[in-house]
């Protein structure tokens, strides 16, 4: 039986997301963030917001309008 690899300190999250406008889907994609295990278990919400706004970034919207579809850690 293989034994579960451990997240290496340091490792990151990868995320696939949708950007709502208006209640229509206008964009979709994926994100890759790299953070430390340990701080993303301190604060997952902050994490969540980090990914969101990374996404955000990327297509010229607010935040709020990032739906988070899937959240892995890598």
């Amino acid at each position: 039986m293989s034994v579960p690899e451990r997240a290496a300190a340091g490792s990151g999250y990868f995320a696939d997301y949708e950007v709502y406008v208006m209640g229509e889907a206008v964009a979709w994609g994926q994100i890759t963030l790299g953070c430390a295990t340990e701080a993303a278990n301190r604060d997952p919400a902050g994490l969540i917001r980090r990914l969101r706004q990374a996404a955000a970034d990327q297509h010229g919207v607010d935040p709020g309008e990032v739906r988070l579809r899937q959240v892995f850690r890598l």
